[in-house]
């Protein structure tokens, strides 16, 4: 199992990057905006409300476009694969924090698949997930009043390992 020992290798290979749809709605409000304040160039009238609606409407789009350019979404990406991954928590009602360390540190993940799930609970299962499951990172962590406190490191499992430890932690992420 690829537990914590190749932890720098993995962390190589994930990456935070722009998000292409950021980048294109960026451009695509600047563009608007150019052409709405370009229209606006061209009336004669500015006294009227369609002069009024081009020079502010491309104005505004204009700004939201540089914005979103600059700030817009990230996404993280797993290399090998270019695949997108998404994070998750699951949250356990029947299971201690240690028990769950434990099932997956065995390989039992047809009983992390069988155990009571909720919408909030004791014990939270953090999950990053690439949307091909050929990568899947484990954390476990339990609540203690008013935090949630980790009780292992970050399970890593890649290609012959991630897509059976994905269909024992489900997908709500897909």
């Amino acid at each position: 199992m690829s537990a914590q020992a190749n932890t720098t290798s993995i962390e190589s290979q994930i990456a935070k990057r722009k998000s292409s749809k950021s980048v294109v709605a960026g451009i695509g409000l600047i563009i608007i905006g150019a052409g709405l304040y370009f229209i606006s160039t061209i009336l004669s009238d500015t006294t009227s409300s369609f002069y009024m609606v081009c020079t502010v409407g491309g104005f505004a789009a204009m700004i939201v476009g540089v914005l979103k350019l600059c700030f817009g979404g990230k996404e993280t990406i797993y290399l090998p694969t270019k695949s997108p991954v998404k994070s998750y928590s699951i949250y356990f009602e029947a299971l201690s924090g240690d028990e769950l360390v434990k099932l997956i540190e065995q390989g039992k993940f047809d009983e992390i698949r069988d155990a009571r799930r909720k919408e909030s609970g004791p014990v939270r299962l953090d999950v990053q997930r690439s949307k091909d499951d050929r990568f899947v990172s484990l954390q476990v962590m339990q609540f203690v009043p008013y935090t949630y406190e980790k009780v292992s490191g970050t399970y890593y499992f890649q290609e012959g390992q991630a897509p059976e430890v994905a269909a024992s932690v489900g997908n709500p992420a897909k």
